[in-house]
């Protein structure tokens, strides 16, 4: 199996139709501005509303999700801690931890567990999709709201920032639960635990805005990488993909193994996921706030190359 003849390429392609009609002024940056609003607002709430409305979440096992999340969740603290402590500000931090641990699980995901351990090991995969975004992408805009309500006066004393943290917690909650990314994981939810089902018309409505989500990102990324370059932050660009490519997987493996005790396959199947390269739905995020757009534009980029050669040596040791 050549992943990146199959896999890979594919998404490189994409990023590289991106770049040259931005290179070619096919699109300038306000045509990018207003494309990354019309994904933002519309396809990506299909699509995660569509795949929380499918998913029977009283049918899943939560003995990988489990695992997975709290070792993506872990690492994402953390991170967060360390760029603070090294003076980046919150919403940057965010950025950089969100990046670190926020994987290509659907585009890159299920063919690659598909083809490597058959449907066993795509049902286990499934588990961990069907929560991704729901856990992920709420805690880092809940932090990125709270941060932004919390910007000014960011000097204040310690007992005035926690007045200022307890009142901006309100509104910050409250634009977190109708943000675009945030209120359709909810609404699907509660549409598959209420048992509504999608009547056709509307769940191939669904299906095909849903489907133009990821090539736009795609598309959408390879224009940033035109207007800002790939050498743009280029330290943080490395560490990002360092981080999403090795050592996400490396704590999920060992994680896994000796302190959730999951079965082979559970396992295998957990590492990948966290070995996989950095979702583009990251640098969708830092296109709305405007936050780290070179960095995390760059780093998708260079992730996904990385996880050409990455990804299989991980299957050989895996399997």
């Amino acid at each position: 199996m050549n992943i990146f003849v199959e896999i890979v390429a594919p998404i490189v392609a994409l990023i590289a139709v991106g770049y040259g009609a931005a290179r070619f002024r096919v699109i300038d940056a306000d045509g990018v501005r207003s494309l990354s609003d019309v994904t933002f607002m519309l396809f990506l709430p299909a699509l995660l509303f569509g795949a929380m409305a499918r998913t029977s979440f009283d049918k899943i096992a939560f003995d990988a999700p489990a695992a997975y999340f709290s070792v993506a969740l872990a690492l994402f603290f953390t991170l967060f801690a360390i760029q603070r402590a090294r003076g980046f500000e919150s919403q940057q931090a965010v950025m950089h931890a969100l990046a670190g641990i926020f994987s290509n699980n659907v585009m890159l995901g299920v063919p690659l567990v598909r083809l490597a351990f058959g449907e066993a090991g795509l049902a286990v995969l499934l588990t961990i999709i069907a929560m991704h975004a729901l856990i992920l992408l709420s805690v880092a805009t809940l932090m990125l709201e709270l941060a932004r309500a919390m910007a000014p006066g960011a000097e204040a004393p310690v007992t005035s920032r926690l007045r200022r943290l307890v009142t901006a917690l309100r509104p910050a909650l409250r634009s977190a639960l109708v943000h675009p990314v945030v209120l359709p994981i909810i609404a699907g939810v509660a549409w598959s635990l209420l048992h509504l089902g999608l009547a056709g018309p509307v769940d191939a409505a669904l299906k095909l805005m849903a489907s133009a989500a990821t090539p736009m990102c795609l598309v959408l990324l390879g224009a940033s990488l035109a207007q800002y370059g790939i050498s743009a932050g280029w330290s943080s660009v490395a560490a990002l993909a360092v981080l999403k490519n090795l050592l996400h997987p490396l704590v999920a493996y060992v994680a896994g193994r000796w302190l959730f005790g999951l079965d082979p396959l559970t396992l295998a199947v957990l590492t990948i996921a966290a070995g996989l390269p950095i979702g583009a739905n990251v640098y969708l995020l830092a296109q709305r706030y405007r936050v780290e757009l070179p960095v995390v534009s760059g780093a998708v980029s260079l992730s996904t190359v990385v996880g050409g050669v990455t990804l299989p040596i991980l299957l050989a040791w895996l399997r």
